[in-house]
């Protein structure tokens, strides 16, 4: 008589089978385009073209503003005429928990998706992502791309110190974090509530003692926490506290050009970096070709001034206003993606710290 076998093995052989066919399915696809990248920059872009004029079409699941995202296809339909950009749009939770159950259901129904790095652990975990080493990735800023090429970012925020200049004058206002530890700002700070892209440039700069530490006594200020740096950035400018530690600074520049009470400060020793917005290409893409051919655009020069345009601060290293709104030169800071993706429920947990 023949033994049973276990559930778990029944299980890890399934699992070990979902994957490899996964990942026989995604190869024609990532190989076709590696085989693509390693000719002649002029070749490459004509055998692009030739194919995706085949594909007519590349679906983009993008949690971007209409007008926003308007900008881009436009302007990518008008560089290829003879493609149609298709875009379902939503939040980024929605649209990461749609791939995810497309994927497990073998619906393989986007092509690119923009989604913040700390989620691509997610994606690649499920094989959901495929890699694409876009010869535009050249260009980027270091932290905006991984090895092993399924990271390609387009764009982050940086994250400054905001306040009223009604209640705060610019020589008083904070410049570091040990200022930020200082008596008097304690119940005066705001800061929003999904902190996980801020806690992780601390543990990076400061290491996970000091960086824990240093949220505990951040934690110990009564910060006033709201959800959304929006809308802490418009409390502020209201007059209901002085300051945010963690505003947006295309959002403080956007607000003060409006007339709003507003300054800010780019804080010291570094400046944090939300997390990078990726431009990812599907594992098994229904146009790859066409597919490339965006990812190309958005990481391009071209695709990158629109960004630029509409104040994100781009990948695209080259582009710098050298007007007085300017990083310059100074620390910023980008956590790994792949790192903090993987610790993503610490940081939640300890973002609690800061609330209590």
């Amino acid at each position: 008589m023949s033994k049973s076998i276990p559930a778990r093995t029944v299980f890890a052989i399934l699992a070990t089978l979902f994957v490899l066919t996964n990942s026989a399915a995604a190869a024609p696809a990532e190989e076709a385009l590696a085989k693509l990248n390693r000719l002649a920059p002029a070749e490459r872009q004509a055998a692009l073209v030739k194919e995706a004029k085949t594909e007519k079409t590349v679906i983009w699941y993008a949690p971007m503003n209409r007008e926003d995202l308007r900008q881009f296809t436009s302007a990518f339909e008008a560089e290829y005429p003879f493609l149609k950009v298709e875009v379902l749009t939503g939040g980024p939770q929605s649209l990461l928990n749609r791939i995810l159950t497309e994927h497990r259901a073998g619906r393989y129904s986007y092509d690119t998706l923009n989604i913040r790095s700390s989620a691509l652990y997610t994606l690649k975990k499920a094989g959901a992502i495929g890699r694409f080493e876009s010869p535009y990735r050249r260009g980027l800023r270091p932290g905006f791309y991984d090895k092993e090429g399924y990271f390609n970012g387009i764009w982050a925020s940086l994250m400054v110190y905001l306040y009223n200049t009604k209640q705060v004058s610019r020589a008083q206002a904070p410049k570091s974090i040990d200022d930020l530890l200082q008596p008097k700002w304690k119940g005066k700070m705001g800061m929003d509530q999904d902190a996980d892209d801020w806690l992780a440039a601390l543990l990076e700069y400061y290491g996970d003692e000091k960086g824990k530490q240093i949220a505990r006594s951040l934690g110990a200020q009564q910060l006033n926490i709201r959800k959304g740096r929006t809308l802490v950035s418009q409390l502020v400018a209201a007059g209901e506290f002085p300051l945010q530690i963690d505003g947006h600074h295309h959002e403080a520049v956007a607000l003060r050009k409006a007339g709003a009470p507003v300054d800010y400060i780019f804080p010291e020793p570094f400046i944090p970096v939300k997390s990078v917005s990726s431009f990812a290409m599907s594992s098994q893409p229904p146009h790859p070709h066409a597919a490339a051919l965006l990812v190309d655009f958005m990481l391009s020069k071209k695709g990158q001034e629109i960004a630029f345009k509409q104040r994100r601060w781009p990948a695209f290293k080259d582009l710098a206003s050298g007007g007085p709104d300017d990083v310059g030169n100074r620390n910023t800071l980008v956590p790994d993606a792949e790192k903090w993706g993987s610790r993503y429920e610490e940081l939640v947990q300890l973002s609690a710290v800061l609330g209590r």
